[in-house]
């Protein structure tokens, strides 16, 4: 897999609105409140304009660091969503303003975040290296399917405002990507993270995950490639999978810790069976749903 490292401060705007939306809290208090008037003013534009957020602002934010201009960055994103023209010129000025504000904000709090980005991503970088490809090949090789893995990815770059988060997107292949300095959880060191993540992008392919349905795709995926790359991470002696290392990653990943059995049970199913990932994705989307 090539993949193209870049650090972007407008993706760390979007994410940060993006946070909000899930219910996830920035752990910085006074950065927290510096940020959530110009939040709430996002959220009532899209509401404004019949945008919903829970859809249009992940594509925001996946988008953002590859416009840096902010009115081209709502056009694309309002095109995608509902076309050309969908939208008059002044409610995507309203929009881009926004998202403007949401940056003056944070790089008031913030002035020098892009030079402390650059700082955060080299040894991200440096510990993928070491170890991320070897992952990955162990997650082609479980899954039975080299053309699993996508051809090219893009991780971006964001100040880790909840601790060590992110977030996969099908849209160009992109995993927006909290950069930690250090481990904040030293039994699931972040090149397991950012494979779990990269993982999920296989998942949106059409020959795997055609079977699921596409709002519940992303979740199926986030939760299906858990036990995969924990499994993967013991062939490059990273982690060990067991019930309780799921568990640990449900947690610190930020995920539904309830379905830590389930997972495991079809895990177990599908690794000691011959089933095909595309009919386990399947098969664990009729689990969650019952």
């Amino acid at each position: 897999m090539e993949l193209r490292w870049k650090a972007s401060m407008s993706a760390t705007c979007l994410h940060a609105a993006n946070c909000a939306a899930e219910g996830l809290e920035i752990s910085d208090p006074q950065l927290a409140n510096a940020l959530q008037p110009a939040i709430d003013q996002l959220h009532q534009e899209l509401v404004a304009c019949g945008l919903p957020f829970e859809t249009t602002l992940p594509l925001l934010g996946s988008l953002a660091a590859e416009y840096e201009n902010n009115r081209q960055l709502v056009e694309v994103t309002v095109t995608k969503l509902r076309g050309a023209g969908s939208i008059c010129d002044d409610t995507i000025a309203r929009l881009a303003g926004s998202i403007a504000d949401l940056e003056v904000a944070l790089l008031r709090e913030r002035p020098n975040l892009a030079d402390e980005l650059a700082v955060r991503g080299r040894p991200l970088r440096e510990l993928w290296e070491a170890r991320g490809p070897g992952l990955l090949r162990e997650v082609a090789r479980l899954v039975g399917d080299e053309s699993f893995l996508v051809s090219s990815a893009e991780i971006v770059l964001v100040a880790p405002l909840a601790g060590g988060h992110g977030r996969a997107s099908r849209s160009g292949n992109r995993v927006t990507f909290e950069a930690v300095l250090v481990d904040p959880y030293p039994e699931l060191p972040e090149t397991i993270r950012l494979g779990w993540l990269l993982a999920q992008l296989g998942c949106h392919l059409p020959r795997f995950g055609e079977a699921v349905s596409g709002n519940r795709l992303p979740q199926v995926a986030s939760l299906a490639t858990l036990p995969l790359v924990l499994a993967a991470a013991e062939t490059v002696e990273l982690a060990m999978l067991s019930p309780d290392s799921i568990e640990q990653a449900l947690k610190c990943w930020q995920l539904p810790q309830e379905v830590r059995d389930c997972l495991h049970t079809w895990w177990q199913a599908y690794f000691t069976g011959n089933s095909r990932w595309a009919v386990a994705l399947a098969s664990l989307d009729a689990m969650l749903a019952s």
